[in-house]
């Protein structure tokens, strides 16, 4: 097993290079000060097509497959939004995956375009990063984990939420990324009262949410869309769409022209500077 010291990202808690073993190359994950002991047990729990494949690990490192070396943040923001075909066949594999860790009893917890990698065979997302992950058992658990924008209102306050909820949380998590996908910007700019359209999200208030959101984006979607979008973000967590429901509300995708579009995308970030 030789490590290359090809960096590949680094977070607060880790760093990943390339790795060799054999013949094939590899992404390992490097933990400082023994941090990966949960995320090595959850991590090697699963066995998705949309989650990044798991090899071999402990509480020090994680081998996984080796993907393309740009998140969807990157795919996003180089091609400035996605088209809905697009959008609805990233939709369709994130939901599959976070259904498949729920009925594992397992939330993620932190569901946002950078933890998002692309297969560079076939463009199917996966799902990565269990760091913030939780098992839906664990009784009451914090409340602020997570990434501020994309964070369910529910759990954007200091205290405990039991751990059963955060299912919901995780749903709301992935509407937000739907709204950027196809808006290609965040469906506010922070997660309290003095965003106005924040403010349009506590109170309900649809209808203005979305006419100042297609102006001010300069962007229309269809409505099917923005009623998708709505039913993740529901203030309300036990009047959200559940995963089932998120799955069947997705029309036919064309996966041709999905792979095409991000072998586009996927071009353009390779010959940018």
């Amino acid at each position: 097993m030789q490590v290359l010291d090809i960096k590949l990202g680094e977070g607060a808690v880790s760093v990943v290079k390339q790795i060799k073993i054999g013949e094939n190359m590899f992404a390992i994950k490097q933990f400082k000060k023994k941090a990966g002991q949960k995320e090595y047990t959850i991590h090697g729990m699963l066995n998705h097509p949309n989650i990044v494949k798991f090899i071999i690990g402990n509480e020090n490192f994680i081998v996984t497959e080796l993907m393309i070396p740009f998140d969807l943040f990157e795919f996003v923001q180089t091609a400035g939004s996605m088209s809905v075909n697009a959008s609805n066949c990233i939709l369709k594999q994130l939901a599959g995956a976070l259904k498949y860790m729920h009925q594992l009893r397992i939330a993620h917890r932190d569901i946002k375009l950078e933890n998002v990698l692309v297969d560079e065979l076939n463009f199917q997302v996966k799902i990565c990063d269990f760091n913030a992950s939780q098992s839906l058992d664990e009784g009451k658990v914090s409340k602020m984990i997570g990434t501020d924008i994309y964070m369910a209102p529910e759990i954007n306050s200091i205290g405990s939420i039991d751990a059963l909820d955060l299912q919901e949380c995780d749903i709301f998590s992935l509407g937000v990324l739907y709204y950027i996908l196809l808006f290609g910007v965040f469906p506010f700019k922070t997660t309290d009262k003095s965003c106005p359209y924040y403010r349009l999200l506590l109170q309900n208030k649809w209808g203005e949410f979305w006419y100042y959101s297609q102006k001010n984006k300069n962007k229309k979607v269809p409505p099917f869309c923005m009623e998708l979008i709505q039913g993740m973000i529901q203030i309300d967590p036990k009047k959200r769409l559940t995963l089932d429901e998120v799955l069947n509300s997705i029309e036919n995708v064309n996966e041709m022209e999905y792979i095409q579009e991000m072998q586009e995308i996927h071009t353009r970030l390779r010959l940018r500077p």
